[in-house]
């Protein structure tokens, strides 16, 4: 299982890396979403460093010679490890939502039923202002939850 999941990483990260690389070079993308591309390829190099030195607080020479000695990792790489994954798929789901958003946008069709200034009325509605805060309490939440391994 281990080894499944430190290939599918290093898959993920030539799948994104690559088709970002080409379409870049060619300026296929606009330019702010290359830079932000770029960090999110970062994140995914840095997320393998993390797990690898993850494993490897888990890995010592006393564990090779004691017979019956589990590896454990330690939680709190671990932690950082889960912790930068969902960052990194928060950032990226928060991208996907944004250029489709503009995409629709960009081509007349109407955000949520309304055009034009009708957006920033419902926006600033104090019902939705509160469901916004109450949603990011909540997302708050499950991240430390998940977090703290409960």
């Amino acid at each position: 299982m281990e080894w499944a999941h430190r290939v599918l990483g290093r898959i993920i990260g030539v799948v994104f890396v690559g088709p970002l690389a080409y379409f870049a070079i060619r300026k296929k993308i606009q330019k702010d979403l290359v830079l932000r591309f770029t960090a999110f390829a970062t994140l995914i190099g840095a997320q393998g460093a993390l797990g690898w030195y993850m494993v490897k607080s888990g890995l010592q020479d006393s564990l090779m010679e004691t017979p019956g000695a589990v590896p454990r990792v330690s939680q709190y790489r671990l932690a950082a490890h889960l912790g930068m994954a969902f960052l990194l798929y928060f950032g990226m789901f928060w991208s996907g939502m944004a250029v489709i958003k503009d995409w629709k946008f960009a081509h007349g069709a109407p955000w949520s039923g309304y055009k034009g200034n009708d957006i920033d009325k419902v926006l600033n509605n104090p019902l939705v202002r509160s469901f916004k805060r109450q949603a990011t309490v909540v997302a708050g939440l499950v991240l430390l939850t998940a977090m703290s391994g409960k």
